[in-house]
């Protein structure tokens, strides 16, 4: 595990950005990003253009982000993680080992164990789990499977293939034993 809060403070800054320099493992010479204090990056991990994680984040080995995500303070991502472009997770997410979330995922703070639902009418769709409740993230829309299922309920004739994930996600929080609701 190396502290790449260290590592980037030798990079030059442009516009706010540290700018990869040539010779960095982790990702392609001219990449930039931004990083917080004190996190740390697993061996052969990559970080694609564009990427900001917040304060003590930590990415296990093989982990690999596309370009433009964005991880909040104290997110920690398991080995072999893969995050799409411009993937989004809030404050305290925890993904486990081998989680894969397609382009444009955004799951809010404190959620855990995101399942990637797939991409219908515009957007990509993840479910996941915040202190026994479940929420789908779409786009930039943070809701309860309950307020999910109502937001789009009246849609049943432009949101079909967005109800069909709907369906999966609420098979996956009855067997997690989620709750649809706070």
């Amino acid at each position: 595990m190396r502290n790449l809060s260290e590592i980037v403070k030798a990079w030059p800054v442009v516009d706010g950005w540290s700018v990869a320099p040539e010779g960095i493992d982790f990702c392609e010479a001219g990449t930039r990003i931004k990083v917080g204090d004190g996190c740390n990056l697993g061996d052969r991990c990559s970080l694609g253009d564009g990427c900001s994680l917040g304060d003590r984040c930590s990415l296990g080995n093989w982990c690999s982000l596309g370009d433009r995500c964005s991880l909040g303070d104290r997110c920690s991502l398991g080995n072999w993680c893969s995050l799409g472009d411009g993937c989004s997770l809030g404050d305290w997410c925890s993904l486990g080992n081998w989680c894969s979330l397609g382009d444009g995922c955004s799951l809010g703070d404190g959620c855990r164990e995101s399942v990637d639902l797939g991409f219908a009418d515009g957007y990509r769709k993840c479910v996941a789990e915040v202190n026994g409740v479940a929420y789908i993230g779409a786009g930039c829309r943070w809701f309860t499977l309950d307020e999910a299922l109502a937001h789009w309920g009246n849609h049943d004739k432009d949101r079909t293939m967005t109800l069909c994930l709907l369906e999966s996600a609420q098979a996956i929080a009855r067997i997690k034993g989620w709750k649809f609701d706070k």
